[in-house]
């Protein structure tokens, strides 16, 4: 699908002007500054100017994802209908291409959920269970499945080098007896003409080395991941479109499919943390072509509590890091178009970026209010664009979800998806800084389990939030005398236990994946995922 740099276009046109409108409040600031003594003026004007730099930084990211949001309104049609045309160029073909099904797992088994990947409608294709597990009640869970499904191969490895990657490349590398795998996760489900649909799309693209398909969240058992498993879908259903034609396609690490030629080509998939954006990248530069595929609806969950997931983005803050450490150079030489090239790093490092560079805007901040700069007054229209970018990752979940029931939730989803992200800054910072210092990333599974959380478990779980809170509230109130400049920071951060407190509460339905977690709950037992709570590093 030939890619256009037209949305691209329009991000760093709006980009500029908000650009401009830094400038001219910076200029009008300063113009506008009192009687301050030589020195201390001229500490004022850096940290002003540090502050427009941080702004405008923070700005592109979030206005990459409002124009992204805005092109998918205006433009989903059309793009619909070039889906269609696409999908109908694709010859047919009478022989079945061999596929194997990769269910990776580690100390994180659904049984359930594999045997739903199972049910395609389709005959040529072996099912291999990737087993890393350390758990002997996981491996005996896994062994007996085997048993009850002759059509089941498992396999484990000596050592667990290169986590993910590692186990995928242990059984790939040297095999030819398949022409496409799929890379599963423990707790996805495939629709069953997966593998027919997947198909079209190898069939219709010559150079299509990946297809990624789209993802939507199960109900979820409890409050917390009920709200919060409403990104994906929104999503999976907007921005990757977009991408699709305006961006660079993304990998996610499961739901997706690689043909042999490319992954033989490609090397294998790189030993890091993040081995699913970092192998996008090694498939681009072997001249393939990644096409993500909304008409295939995959289901998975969300992380089941708010503890389980801290872990998650801290693995993900972590791997992103090690990403932009390892992969940049490769990124600026690759042969992707430059609008490709700047998506990839808007989306990627965001991630640990954006924490740092918050962090940097309440600090400067705070040094302006103690150099007595009325910091309150800065700029109307600053603070008005500000709220605009807080509220534009709402755009897509109200496009997606206005006509559904779960248009009752985007309000209080809003605000917990707030809280929870904001709440995640310090642990993220904490991991930046380490990752910074020579801290190797690691591969860490994310908890399946959703336990009851006593009001110890809370404290445990959001220490770091409510210190960060309180910090940073303290150190503004003295400079400035207000909060209200950090105001975003210090409500999301104190927010940090009744978010935790969210997976408390029960919800009805919950599906297949809540109804194996009680028939198994020996193996998915809080004494055996438990997550210690707090600032990890992971």
């Amino acid at each position: 699908m030939k890619k256009n740099a037209a949305v691209y276009a329009a991000i760093l046109c709006v980009w500029a002007g908000c650009i401009a409108l830094l400038g001219w409040a910076l200029y009008e600031l300063i113009a506008g500054l009192g009687d301050y003594d030589p020195v201390r003026k001229a500490f004022i004007i850096a940290l002003l100017s540090l502050n427009t730099l941080i702004l405008a930084a923070l700005w592109l990211g979030s206005i990459k994802d409002l124009v992204f949001s805005v092109a998918y309104a205006i433009l989903h049609k059309k793009l619909e209908k070039r889906y269609e045309k696409f999908l109908q160029s694709a010859p047919e073909t009478e022989d079945e291409p061999r596929f194997l099904l990769l269910y990776c797992t580690c100390n994180d088994f659904n049984g359930r959920a594999l045997s739903a990947c199972k049910r395609q409608d389709y005959g040529n294709f072996k099912t291999v269970i990737l087993d890393d597990s350390s758990d002997p009640a996981f491996i005996k869970e896994i062994d007996r499945y085997v048993l009850r499904h002759s059509n089941v191969e498992v396999i484990r490895r000596q050592n667990r080098k290169g986590y993910k990657a590692g186990n995928l490349n242990n059984y790939l590398r040297g095999r030819t007896d398949y022409d496409y795998f799929v890379v599963l996760d423990s707790d996805e489900v495939i629709p069953r003409d997966y593998i027919a649909s997947v198909l079209k799309y190898f069939a219709a693209a010559k150079n299509c080395g990946a297809v990624q398909a789209r993802h939507t969240a199960s109900e979820g058992e409890n409050a917390f991941q009920r709200l919060m498993g409403l990104s994906v879908g929104s999503n999976g259903t907007t921005v990757q479109t977009i991408k699709n034609f305006y961006g660079a396609n993304a990998l996610i690490g499961h739901g997706m499919t690689i043909s042999r030629q490319c992954y033989e080509d490609t090397g294998g998939f790189p030993l890091v943390v993040a081995e699913d954006i970092s192998f996008a990248v090694e498939i681009k530069n072997a001249g393939y072509e990644i096409i993500y595929a909304p008409d295939i609806a995959c289901t998975e969950e969300f992380p089941v509590s708010y503890v389980s997931l801290k872990k998650r983005q801290g693995k993900w803050t972590q791997g992103n890091l090690e990403y932009m450490k390892k992969y940049g150079k490769d990124i600026n030489r690759s042969k992707m178009s430059w609008f490709e090239k700047l998506d990839i790093k808007l989306s990627h490092y965001s991630l640990p970026v954006v924490p740092v560079l918050s962090l940097m805007l309440a600090t400067c901040t705070c040094a302006l209010g103690f150099l007595g700069y009325p910091v309150i007054g800065y700029s109307l229209a600053v603070y008005a664009i500000m709220i605009l970018f807080l509220c534009s990752p709402m755009i897509p979940d109200l496009f997606v979800y206005r006509k559904s029931r779960n248009a009752l939730l985007l309000i209080p989803y809003f605000l917990v998806n707030v809280a929870t992200y904001a709440s995640l800054a310090p642990m993220m910072i904490c991991t930046v800084a380490a990752g910074l210092f020579g801290k190797k990333a690691v591969f860490a599974v994310t908890p399946k389990t959703s336990e009851k959380f006593t009001l110890k478990d809370i404290l445990r779980s959001s220490w770091d939030s409510l210190l960060f809170a309180a910090v940073v509230g303290v150190t503004a109130w003295l400079a400035c005398g207000s909060i209200l400049p950090v105001a975003f920071i210090v409500a999301g951060c104190a927010a940090a236990p009744f978010v935790v407190a969210l997976s408390n509460v029960p919800v009805k339905g919950g599906g297949a994946h809540a109804e194996y977690r009680s028939t198994h709950s020996h193996l998915l037992s809080p004494e055996r995922v438990r997550l210690r709570p707090g600032c990890n590093f992971v």
